[in-house]
């Protein structure tokens, strides 16, 4: 009874607060107010959250329920590794592109840099990081891929490159097709882990 109660709560706050942040704004949304509209209290906030900053990273969660709709919608097992890679990319770009919360990724990126707390988005638990892990381990173990690098060297990149991808974008205020450009710069890495047809 207790663990769901706890994980009932935690989505209470985080869907609570991403309303206000959407209808307030970060800088104006207060922890009083996330905690009157989840209808929870003080120290059930303060037991699931250090504080609001930390709120602010865990809209990463939010993107993983659209990635495991990738996974039984566009995930294909007759297709080749690498082509299911190219086409999880594209998704992600798109749903990062497209999110209604794209205007909190300045504020998301600047301060997940500079926290001492947990960094969701490198959270190893995540579905986007469990779908990489998959994708990559079965790729190399079927020989589809083959890379000098282990598939959790392999994930750890293809991450980089994204976050990297959606830092510029941030940077550069969303003036370009952010699925655009990292199809563009990411698809010939993944292309490059194809393995040769020697036939």
């Amino acid at each position: 009874m207790r663990g769901p109660y706890k994980k009932k709560t935690k989505e209470k706050i985080m869907s609570a607060a991403w309303e206000l942040f959407q209808d307030n704004g970060y800088e104006e949304t207060t922890i009083s107010q996330i905690i009157a509209k989840s209808g929870t209290s003080r120290s059930a906030f303060y037991h699931h959250f250090h504080g609001k900053e930390e709120l602010l990273f865990t809209v990463a969660y939010t993107y993983d329920n659209d990635y495991d709709i990738w996974l039984q919608e566009y995930y294909d097992k007759e297709k080749h590794t690498v082509d299911n890679l190219i086409s999880f990319n594209g998704y992600v770009m798109r749903a990062v592109e497209e999110s209604p919360f794209h205007s909190f990724y300045p504020s998301l990126y600047g301060r997940q840099v500079m926290t001492e707390g947990v960094r969701h988005i490198l959270n190893p638990d995540r579905r986007y990081y469990q779908i990489l892990r998959q994708l990559l381990k079965e790729g190399s173990e079927t020989g589809e891929i083959v890379s000098v690098h282990s598939y959790p060297v392999l994930t750890d990149m293809i991450a980089s490159f994204q976050i990297g991808l959606t830092y510029n974008w941030c940077l550069q205020q969303g003036h370009y097709s952010l699925l655009q450009y990292g199809q563009e710069l990411l698809n010939p890495f993944l292309e490059s882990l194809r393995a040769v047809d020697e036939g």
